[in-house]
């Protein structure tokens, strides 16, 4: 349904082969558009650019009577953003694990829907701030996320578009109190009430994410944009980093063959 079931060289072996065993992988590059405010280190909005990899698993599972899409992702973005003359420095990365129950409506649209555990952390680093220079971030959620497929042909090819939303619903987040020091934290050890629980009232965030699918003549070449919306008020600090990301990569697809398996003996030479 989300993964093709055989490479083109396998035509011949296509019903022997065990869906369960194919794994669709892709790592995508690209530039993202930033947007953060940090009250820990500044009042004001820093506007910057920076540089985006991500990197996305997806495989078949079966459990009884029911049919999953298993998802991991892994997003990192490294950029540089700045207000008048002072500059911030930015580091977040991502894991997420997903796990999706089909519904198929009609003969090309495809809605999954699941859920997520997300962990990411990071760092905001403003040189200019010598007191307090760094905003660490750190957090786990557990998220309601839903896929849209739709297959479509151009010519004799079949594309692929996809638009994936994971909204956060609840979780464990690191906040520090209004003014207090990170030296006071883990130098002096009153770390008391430095994590607390998130939610859509004090951590309202998303993400959006639309990829297609465009088949070449070896391999498939994939575009996304990605929308990151994070937000928290907590402790009376207030936090946002958007990021806009425009990635181009190309997937590839995986059969794992194990012993005794036919298509093990297949060689298309």
């Amino acid at each position: 349904m989300l993964l093709p079931s055989a490479a083109v060289a396998q035509h011949s072996t296509r019903d022997a082969i065990n869906p369960y065993r194919v794994v669709q992988r892709s790592t995508l590059h690209g530039i993202s558009l930033l947007n953060t405010l940090d009250t820990y280190l500044s009042g004001y909005d820093h506007k910057g650019a920076g540089y985006h990899i991500q990197h996305e698993t997806l495989r078949r599972a079966h459990t009884g009577s029911y049919n999953w899409i298993f998802r991991t992702r892994t997003d990192a973005t490294l950029g540089i953003a700045t207000q008048h003359s002072n500059s911030q420095l930015l580091l977040m990365a991502s894991r997420r694990w997903s796990g999706y129950h089909p519904f198929t409506i009609g003969g090309n649209l495809k809605i999954l829907a699941g859920a997520q555990i997300r962990a990411e952390g990071g760092a905001l680093y403003t040189p200019a701030y010598s007191n307090n220079p760094v905003s660490a971030k750190a957090g786990v959620t557990m998220d309601a996320s839903a896929m849209a497929v739709y297959t479509f042909l151009i010519g004799e090819k079949e594309y692929r578009a996809r638009y994936t939303m994971d909204i956060p619903l609840i979780g464990a987040l690191f906040a520090p109190e209004y003014g207090q020091s990170y030296y006071e934290i883990f130098g002096l050890g009153h770390t008391r009430g430095i994590i607390h629980i998130s939610s859509p009232f004090n951590a309202p965030s998303m993400t959006h994410s639309f990829v297609i699918d465009i088949p070449t003549r070896k391999s498939t070449l994939r575009i996304a944009y990605i929308a990151d919306i994070y937000q928290s008020d907590i402790n009376s600090l207030r936090t946002h980093i958007y990021t806009h990301s425009f990635l181009v990569g190309y997937s590839r697809t995986i059969y794992k063959v194990k012993r005794n398996d036919p298509i093990e003996a297949y060689s298309p030479l």
